[in-house]
Formats: C-alpha cells, sequence, structure tokens
C-alpha cells in the first residue's frame, strides 16, 4: 500500500460521518495536519510507511476525529464514538421498522374486520392503524435504542475495534459513489408501492365519461398475492438499505443486489404472469373506446399484465446490469 493511499483512505474515513458541506475543509486541514506532523517527525527524510502510521495513530481512530470535528461530543446526551455508532443504527433501523410496522398494519386492515364502505372512515383507519401505528413503533424503537447507547456510554462498554488501519475503507471513485438521498428514495418507492397496490390496488385506473372511474386490476385477485407483493417490498427495502450502508458500488453489494432482483422477479412474475389480474370491466370499456382505427391497440390492452411485467422486469434486469458492471469496473479491494 503506498503511503499517499493510507493518507487518502484514513481522511475519507473521517469525513465520511461528516455533512457534506464540511468535508472538503475538514479534508484541507487534515492533509495539512499529516504533512506538518510528517515533516517534525522525519524532516528532510522521506517518511516510510511505518512513521505514517505511527503519526495516524497519535491523531486518533477516524471516529474519534470526525466526532471532534462534527462538534457533537459536549452537547449529546451520547457522545464519542457511541454517538456515531448510534446515529449508525438510527438511520438503518428506523426506517426498517416503519415499513415492516406499516405493512403489517396495512394487512390487518386488509384482513381484520370488514372494510367501512365510507371512504372517509377507510382513510381515517388507514392513518390510525398503519400510519399511527409506524409512527409509535418509531418513537418506541428511538427510545430503546437511545437508552441502550446511553448505558453502553455510562457504563463504558468497549466497542469493538480491532486494527485501525485494517478497517481504514477505500475511497470511492466519483462514479461508484452512491448518494444517500438516491438510497432513501428508493426505500420510500418501495414502501409507497407495496402499501398503494395492497390497501388501495384501485388507485390505478382511467375515468371515462359516463361511465366514472374504472380500476384497472381486480382488487380481490391482487390481495390474494399478498405475500410475493409484500415480499417484493421487503426485498426492494432491503437491497436500498444495502445501497445505503455500503455507500458505494461494490460486489458485495452487487451479490445483495443480483439475489434481491432475482427474488423480485420471482414475485413479480406470481402476480402479472396470469391474465385474471386485470379488470374485465376495465379491458370491455377499452374496446368499445378503442374499436375503428384504434382497434389494433386492444390485444395489447388485453395483455396489460404482461405489459406490466414485462416494463418492471426490465427495470429489474437493468439495475442488475448496472450495479454488476459499475461493482467490477470500480469495486477495489478494501
Amino acid at each position: 500500500m503506498m503511503e499517499h493511499e493510507l493518507i487518502k483512505r484514513y481522511i475519507y474515513a473521517v469525513v465520511r460521518h461528516l455533512p457534506q458541506k464540511a468535508r472538503a475543509e475538514v479534508e484541507r486541514e487534515l492533509d495539512s495536519l499529516i504533512s506538518d506532523m510528517l515533516e517534525t517527525r522525519c524532516g528532510a527524510v522521506l517518511p516510510t510507511e511505518k512513521d505514517l502510521r505511527i503519526v495516524l495513530t497519535e491523531l486518533g481512530t477516524p471516529e474519534e476525529l470526525a466526532v471532534k470535528y462534527s462538534g457533537e461530543e459536549q452537547r449529546a446526551l451520547i457522545s464519542g464514538t457511541y454517538l456515531l455508532l448510534y446515529k449508525r443504527v438510527l438511520r438503518i433501523v428506523l426506517p426498517i421498522l416503519a415499513a415492516v410496522v406499516m405493512i403489517a398494519g396495512v394487512m390487518a386492515l386488509l384482513f381484520g374486520e370488514p372494510l367501512p364502505a365510507n371512504p372517509y372512515l377507510l382513510v381515517g383507519r388507514f392513518f390510525a392503524q398503519c400510519i399511527g401505528g409506524a409512527f409509535s413503533g418509531v418513537v418506541n424503537a428511538f427510545a430503546i435504542i437511545t437508552f441502550i447507547f446511553a448505558i453502553l456510554e455510562r457504563k463504558k462498554v468497549k466497542l469493538p475495534e480491532g486494527d485501525m488501519f485494517a478497517r481504514l475503507p477505500a475511497v470511492p471513485q466519483e462514479q461508484t459513489r452512491i448518494k444517500p438521498h438516491d438510497a432513501i428514495m428508493g426505500i420510500v418507492w418501495a414502501f409507497i408501492f407495496t402499501v398503494l397496490f395492497l390497501a388501495v390496488p384501485w388507485f390505478a385506473g382511467v375515468y371515462l365519461e359516463g361511465v366514472g372511474w374504472i380500476p384497472v386490476f381486480v382488487t380481490e385477485t391482487v390481495r390474494g398475492f399478498w405475500l410475493p407483493i409484500i415480499l417484493w417490498g421487503l426485498l426492494g427495502i432491503g437491497k436500498e438499505v444495502a445501497k445505503l450502508i455500503e455507500g458505494q458500488y461494490t460486489k458485495r453489494l452487487a451479490v445483495v443486489t443480483v439475489v434481491a432482483d432475482v427474488l423480485m422477479l420471482v414475485c413479480l412474475v406470481a402476480v402479472f404472469s396470469g391474465s385474471g389480474i386485470v379488470n374485465p370491466v376495465f379491458l370491455s370499456n377499452i374496446a368499445v373506446l378503442f374499436e375503428g382505427e384504434g382497434a389494433k391497440l386492444i390485444p395489447l390492452f388485453a395483455n396489460l399484465h404482461l405489459v406490466v411485467l414485462g416494463a418492471l422486469s426490465l427495470t429489474l434486469l437493468l439495475e442488475i446490469v448496472t450495479t454488476l458492471v459499475k461493482a467490477f469496473k470500480y469495486d477495489v479491494k478494501k
């Protein structure tokens, strides 16, 4: 390993815990500080890797420096390296818990007591049972996690560390970095699609004058596929969480993505391979609407379930190819 690579990896291990707007300044400051310390230690002699390791050890672990630069060690109930791990656990656990609890709430709503015919009562029950349950679960989990980390810090429980240099992450190239908001939007999309498709599958439809709103899919049939739909949503959330944790395209992330997307593809086939999911009332009205010159489009609508399956499958396949290409092209050994 070259000396400059070790410095870059050390600085990256520090700044990745900091807000984006503060990273450039901290990078410059740390680079200057390390250069000064090496010059003081070695003088005109070219520093060896041993000298560099000694200097970086004197500076402390990247986590300790990140806490100092964040300025939160004196303002928070939980401080030091405990704070970094605490925030990381919250970012991972709370979104997953909210999604799981809300999906469970939707299932209880659909298969519990009969749904009210009044749409306002239905929306009210949805917010009370699903949104309220998710909020309550997140608050309780937040309190429990906070309590656990507060105890860990008060008791000074030593967190597993190991060799600091062995834990330094590789500095990802710009092309392979995953922006956190992209992964978060992926989680939100998977969650919204799962909830909407199970709770109100009639949201996908068309309005025809003189007929009204016609759902594209048969509600009872859609809900009969509740298991693959939920699995699809959880797999989608899981792979986005993996992206959030990894932060860059790696071979490890590629394996997770391929496995998740293949299983999601199986779920899609289970749901959309049969024509019974498409509303026959929708098809009959479309046939009337497009009779004449537009008759060529009728077979397309008759096979709408296969069109949807093909479009979603193509999206998953493109993601697999993109992830594999970026992972094997840019991933570096850690």
